[in-house]
């Protein structure tokens, strides 16, 4: 399970230092990742094993009644996605199209987020964080958490 929060920055040739923490899950996978486009403009980082097996699956059956919708989802989010490996200095190289997506340019967030590694631009990160305080509580309260 990836937990935590991390910060880290984008180099000129858009490597990216995954953290310790983060790169033993890819020990398994020889250092491989699965990155693709996620939510609120940020990247999903899986491993490849979560990524077939569970994520790829649940696309199969995604419950939405319009079939276009369901298509439409499935290729934009399975078209970004590429294979990444780890350097030896623990980097992964992000496809442009993906950097682009994500708006990052220099600092990058990386968030553990259960079952995958959320990169966010971290400025857009802090203002993700603001904007979703009050459903975190209204939440937290109902959950008795």
């Amino acid at each position: 399970m990836f937990l935590g929060t991390f910060q880290h920055t984008i180099d000129a040739k858009g490597r990216l230092f995954i953290p310790a923490k983060f790169r033993q899950a890819g020990e398994k996978t020889e250092g491989k990742f699965i990155l693709t486009q996620g939510l609120d403009q940020c990247l999903y980082l899986f491993t490849p094993e979560f990524f077939h097996q569970n994520f790829a699956s649940r696309l199969t059956s995604l419950p939405v009644k319009n079939q276009q919708d369901a298509r439409a989802f499935k290729r934009l989010l399975l078209s970004g996605a590429q294979e990444v490996a780890l350097d030896d200095l623990g980097r992964i190289l992000i496809p442009k199209p993906l950097s682009d997506y994500a708006g990052l340019k220099k600092m990058v967030s990386i968030l553990g987020v259960g079952e995958r590694v959320e990169l966010w631009s971290t400025v857009k990160w802090e203002k993700y964080q603001v904007k979703s305080e009050r459903t975190f509580e209204r939440l937290g309260r109902s959950l008795e958490i």
